[in-house]
């Protein structure tokens, strides 16, 4: 199953490899651990195992092009569930040049108890237990501390949502870390795709970045009329939030099929908000006919240091990044394949934000104009889009 349709095509090695790993598993873990991880008839194990090859391919790669005497790269998988994705990369990459993989969750209990009877490890305190008034706590972590590992996995209790979760990550994981970090996140809901991204170009050390966006923000932000600001690019609620949640695993909302475009202007924005020499946004559709396909790749030159930061308000960047900008498709920031209706949701909320500039001769009105000759060209490439 985990060489089926374009895994299979395009990792054909790296897919044999992970299966042996799995496969590995099933006879190295008890029983009752590997019944409670594989899931129905394997069904969680090997979805889980196939959206991550694409993400340990790219890791593998930057691995063997980064400089040995840099220092061992240490994994930060974001959101990491159970954490299939950093089990198999200690036990994939060359053990030797991997320091640490942290599993970042706020599901996994506190350290000082165990998350279930029974449950604990090395470097856990024993005692009772600590409660969460949320009831948060649902991940078992014995099979992160139960079971011998090549390189050391490690669990860490965070929302990725709160402001504070990014300075713990800065001060805990990114500046003691002995060399380059790599960012991964797969499945990162909403907002927290936005976190990840701050996360890597923000964060010093930070050498490759991994992203798999999955459900667009809520309402909630397009209601305070947030504008979320990624390096030099930035964008507004509007273009990209939708309503509709889940209910107990049933969707309630919009047909889905009808949010594909949403999601391609969402990765699209995450994608140019990302601080990178080089990067990518990349379709793998692990699911025929599903529209949650992209995986965003991105790397830099390893550096002790952070990038520098963008300078003034998010205001002053949008009206940096459209004065800069060489072509009606970057003044505008969206790709040539966005719909008209997401190219016009882009347009008033750019009008909407510039707007209010009162002096005709100021670097704000000049971005305003200039949005509205570049709107109008594309228009006027796309025969019958006036009427649409």
């Amino acid at each position: 199953l985990l060489q089926d349709g374009v895994i299979g095509a395009r990792f054909p090695q790296l897919a044999l490899r992970v299966a042996d790993v799995v496969c590995d598993w099933r006879g190295r873990f008890p029983r009752p651990m590997w019944a409670r991880l594989k899931g129905d008839h394997c069904s969680t194990l090997v979805k889980e195992a196939r959206e991550a090859i694409p993400v340990i391919d790219f890791v593998q790669r930057r691995v063997a092009e980064l400089d040995v005497r840099d220092g061992p790269v240490t994994l930060l998988d974001l959101c990491s569930g159970l954490g299939f994705l950093g089990m198999l990369l200690v036990e994939i990459l060359p053990h030797d040049r991997v320091s640490s993989c942290v599993l970042m969750d706020q599901a996994w209990p506190l350290k000082g108890g165990p998350a279930l009877p029974g449950a604990g490890g090395p470097g856990v305190e024993g005692g009772e237990p600590k409660k969460s008034t949320k009831n948060r706590t649902k991940l078992n972590w014995d099979h992160v501390y139960g079971m011998p590992w090549p390189v050391t996995l490690t669990t860490r209790r965070s929302d990725l949502k709160l402001p504070s979760t990014h300075s713990q990550i800065l001060t805990k994981i990114l500046e003691p870390a002995p060399g380059p970090v790599f960012i991964l996140g797969i499945h990162l809901c909403g907002i927290l795709s936005v976190r990840a991204v701050e996360t890597f170009n923000q964060g010093p050390k930070c050498a490759g970045l991994v992203l798999k966006p999955c459900c667009l923000p809520s309402m909630e932000y397009m209601k305070s009329n947030t504008r979320w600001t990624l390096g030099t690019h930035s964008f507004s609620a509007s273009e990209v939030c939708m309503w509709g949640k889940y209910n107990k695993n049933q969707w309630q909302g919009p047909n889905k099929a009808t949010l594909a475009a949403r999601f391609r202007a969402w990765s699209d924005n995450l994608h140019r908000g990302v601080v990178a020499g080089t990067k990518c946004c990349a379709r793998i559709p692990l699911v025929e006919g599903h529209y949650q396909d992209t995986y965003l790749f991105a790397e830099r030159p390893f550096s002790s240091q952070p990038p520098p930061p963008p300078e003034g308000p998010s205001e002053e960047v949008l009206v940096r990044q459209i004065l800069e900008a060489q072509t009606p498709w970057d003044v505008m920031g969206i790709p040539e394949s966005i719909s008209m209706r997401g190219m016009r949701r882009r347009f008033y909320a750019l009008t909407k934000t510039l707007g209010g500039a009162t002096d005709e001769s100021s670097d704000a009105a000049k971005a305003f104009r200039r949005t509205k000759v570049a709107f109008d060209a594309i228009l006027a490439q796309r025969p019958g889009s006036k009427d649409e």
